[in-house]
């Protein structure tokens, strides 16, 4: 499932940085919280999983993670930016993303083996 253009839009894009917004009303709010709506975690790694994709040229899928801290929520029309560091290895890549808000304020810290999805 691509959640570009759906749960998140890219608003740059420049040497694995990332400025994205969240977007509301995608269904997965409704139940997530009604009233307080946050992004699940699950779906937060899937911005990283698809925009190291965009970054490697070739579909990625997560095939060991080795640390990962959500440090605060991510919520709906939040303006973020997700930072990748990718080392390319023979069937994918080596990753350390982060995402921030815009004010510098960590919500996510990862580093995890990304491979070809085709393998």
């Amino acid at each position: 499932m691509k959640l570009k253009d759906s749960l998140y839009k890219i608003e740059s894009q420049h040497d694995g940085v990332f400025d994205i917004l969240m977007l509301d009303g995608h269904p997965v709010y409704e139940g997530h919280f009604p009233g307080e709506p946050i992004t699940p975690g699950v779906l937060s790694l899937a911005i990283v999983r698809e925009c190291a994709s965009m970054l490697a040229d070739k579909e990625l899928r997560y095939s060991a993670v080795k640390n990962c801290r959500f440090a605060a929520m991510i919520r709906p029309a939040e303006k973020l930016t997700l930072t990748i560091t990718h080392t390319p290895i023979d069937d994918g890549s080596q990753i350390a993303a982060e995402i921030t808000d815009r004010e510098g304020n960590l919500r996510l810290q990862l580093e995890a083996t990304l491979t070809d999805s085709l393998n």
